[in-house]
């Protein structure tokens, strides 16, 4: 799978172009039901992209790694407060293979 339809151009604005997407009232029930789902254990976000969901979910305790395909979008994550806790993995979600187990697999949303 190709990555540069995610290049830096659209990293660079992709916060600000979907910032409905980061309201809380957006976020938060998602992050409430995952956090539930994870049951204390780690979880995997599939396509993690600018961290939307790993870092309030990661914020909540929930210990989260994520895939990203664009290493320009986990660039953008890996850029902001609280990113240190959640390790990213270049890769296609597809075939992209992490060590450990995980109590939530969270689909892209």
């Amino acid at each position: 799978m190709d990555s540069s339809a995610w290049g830096p151009e659209i990293a660079e604005v992709y916060d600000k172009t979907y910032a409905a997407t980061f309201e809380p009232s957006v976020v938060g029930p998602i992050v409430e039901l995952l956090a539930e789902l994870a049951r204390g254990g780690p979880a995997l976000e599939f396509a993690v992209g600018t961290g939307r969901v790993a870092l309030p979910l990661s914020a909540r305790g929930v210990a989260v790694h994520g895939i990203e395909l664009s290493p320009h979008m986990a660039g953008q994550l890996l850029a902001k407060p609280g990113a240190d806790a959640v390790p990213v993995t270049i890769g296609d979600m597809t075939t992209t293979r992490v060590p450990g187990t995980f109590e939530a697999r969270v689909p892209v949303v």
